[in-house]
């Protein structure tokens, strides 16, 4: 398995959608591979996770 790191940066989402609803989806896609999910600064998450 391959450690790797997925950013989410809510500036660049399109308006309505939310930079949680994002990160949440993509969450219960990869389920127990998850690893963690750290916040950097004010509007930007990475998240952790093996594949």
């Amino acid at each position: 398995m391959v450690h790797k790191i997925k950013y989410f940066e809510a500036d660049k989402l399109k308006p309505g959608v939310f930079l949680q609803d994002v990160v949440n989806e993509f969450l219960a896609e990869k389920d127990e591979k998850i690893i963690a999910v750290h916040p950097v600064m004010e509007k930007t998450l990475l998240v952790h996770y093996m594949e």
